[in-house]
């Protein structure tokens, strides 16, 4: 009896192997499904418009800075992130012009897209024509997967841009395959949690919408 109960817990465990490798093949098959699914949603994305809601958690202090607003994304290029609480800012992309304007300072911060760190842009991930690219700069994993949504978690390749960040998190909705919540984790554990609601894609946009209204008294900062 000994003898036999040994024998069944060695084939037990001779099976485990091949269980793992058939759950693990399964689940990168699905992967691959959702990241085509998120490449073709981008491919049709020519407009969006959201509400967010960001929060800015710092770590020592254990602290969080909650701000709302709106988002406008014209592909290619162009994108308004507008802050409208607590205190007023835009984020305007126009092509490869990154524009900030603080109404509380009233100063713009003017530079190319790319030489001023971390932009809208970075914070968009998830969302129009780069979701090809996501495979170039992340090794991602399929955390957790519902009737409405999956939960992704993206790695940044050793080198690539991304790699200003420790890793990411988004919650990507199946019915229009774009991030309806995205975590970005610091190397210093601080992270940023934007959550995207009442998103209309493909719709048409405010007049305006990728301009910048100044006063004439504002301060022009160019890097």
């Amino acid at each position: 009896m000994l003898m036999q109960k040994l024998l069944l817990l060695l084939l037990s465990l001779a099976a485990v192997p091949a269980v793992a490798t058939a759950a693990t093949t399964a689940t990168t098959d699905r992967l691959d499904e959702i990241l085509a699914e998120m490449q073709k949603a981008g491919a049709e994305l020519k407009t969006l418009a959201a509400n967010f809601e960001q929060t800015d958690h710092d770590f020592i202090l254990d602290e969080d800075d909650v701000s709302k607003g709106r988002l406008y994304l014209r592909l290619p290029g162009r994108i308004r992130f507008e802050h409208l609480s607590p205190a007023p800012k835009v984020l305007l992309i126009r092509d490869e012009r990154v524009r900030l304007y603080n109404a509380t300072s009233n100063q713009v911060m003017e530079f190319d897209r790319g030489k001023g760190g971390s932009s809208g842009a970075d914070l968009l991930i998830g969302f129009g024509t780069n979701n090809d690219k996501i495979g170039e700069n992340y090794d991602a994993s399929l955390v957790e997967e519902t009737d409405e949504a999956v939960v992704l978690k993206l790695l940044p390749k050793p080198g690539s841009a991304a790699s200003m960040f420790a890793y990411l998190e988004l919650t990507i909705a199946k019915k229009t395959w774009t991030p309806i919540r995205s975590v970005f984790h610091e190397h210093n554990r601080d992270h940023t949690v934007i959550l995207f609601q009442n998103t209309i894609i493909n719709g048409v946009l405010p007049n305006g919408a990728f301009e910048l209204d100044l006063p004439s008294n504002v301060e022009i900062i160019r890097n």
